[in-house]
């Protein structure tokens, strides 16, 4: 890792105020950490808390949904697609699989790299072509296997930080939006976003009311353009404590970030499982975010050296 990246400097900081040694091995993918005589690792920005095996779960999004649903918690349903040419001993015949999955989800579903991450390779898609051109487009991307999903209407996003069994932090995340000046069109208002997927329906050219909020994207995540909110209501923080930390105890996960679903409807589905935390674009847009992420990875740097 560059040692000038914020995360770096985050980790470092915490090590020199709790007397922990650090220095890089593998061109700096690998951190080693030592305290005393106890030596733990840092791979990427993945803390030494894991094991193997939940690593590999949360990072398989439809192994990570088999093991919830065994387990008898609710969560957004995943159908695997395998490539031919490098999973073929697994099925054969999966196109033909997506297609009937399209119509049995009504025309409209989301397609995911089960390995993705940030919102990349996750596609919105209404008509049987274009799934089908996308999935042979992953596939010619060296992706082993792809997820189909129904579509949900989703109005929140949840992040909890699972450390532990205990959850140290949660938000929910927004879908991004432009807010109108009365004089500003969509297209003008979205310059400074970083969105890449909009709205087909989206009229760019409308110039909404002054302090009008327009929705221009059915994306969460918060590199894309979404936006965190700390406003959660006491009922509905007990209900996404509760699953995430079902969810975190049902792969065996130490450290992790469980990401939740809030249908229009009030429905709460684990959406994933992400075994590395990452909280660098949350850290620097909330006002007090720095010193979030800060108290989380110092909790979870004395976990790993606890034992």
């Amino acid at each position: 890792m560059r040692k000038d990246t914020d995360f770096y400097k985050l980790i470092e900081k915490i090590c020199k105020e709790k007397g922990i040694q650090m220095r890089d091995a593998s061109f700096g993918y690998i951190t080693e950490l030592k305290k005393g005589d106890k030596v733990r690792h840092m791979v990427g920005e993945s803390l030494e808390l894991n094991s193997a095996s939940s690593y590999k779960i949360a990072s398989d999004k439809f192994a990570c949904y088999s093991v919830l649903v065994q387990n008898d918690i609710p969560s957004i349903k995943y159908n695997i697609i395998f490539n031919p040419e490098t999973r073929g001993d697994y099925e054969n015949d999966d196109m033909r699989k997506a297609m009937i999955l399209f119509d049995q989800y009504g025309g409209n579903v989301i397609l995911k790299a089960n390995s993705s991450s940030e919102g990349k390779d996750v596609f919105y898609i209404k008509d049987k072509e274009t799934l089908k051109k996308m999935i042979i487009q992953e596939f010619m991307n060296y992706k082993d296997s792809v997820s189909i999903c129904p579509f949900y209407d989703i109005g929140y996003e949840y992040r909890a930080i699972y450390l532990d069994g205990e959850i140290e932090f949660c938000y929910k995340k927004e879908k991004p939006f432009v807010l109108g000046d009365g004089k500003k069109t969509v297209r003008e208002l979205i310059n400074d976003f970083k969105i890449v997927d909009f709205y087909e329906d989206l009229n760019f050219d409308y110039v909404p009311k002054e302090n009008e909020k327009v929705e221009v994207s059915w994306k969460h995540n918060l590199s894309l353009g979404g936006v965190p909110n700390l406003e959660i209501d006491d009922e509905t923080r007990v209900r996404v404590y509760d699953l995430a930390k079902r969810a975190g105890n049902a792969i065996g996960i130490r450290f992790a970030s469980v990401d939740i679903a809030e249908t229009k409807d009030k429905e709460l589905l684990v959406m994933e499982i992400n075994s590395s935390v990452c909280m660098n674009k949350f850290a620097n847009v909330i006002s007090n975010g720095l010193q979030i992420e800060y108290e989380i990875f110092s909790n979870a740097i004395d976990k790993m050296f606890e034992a």
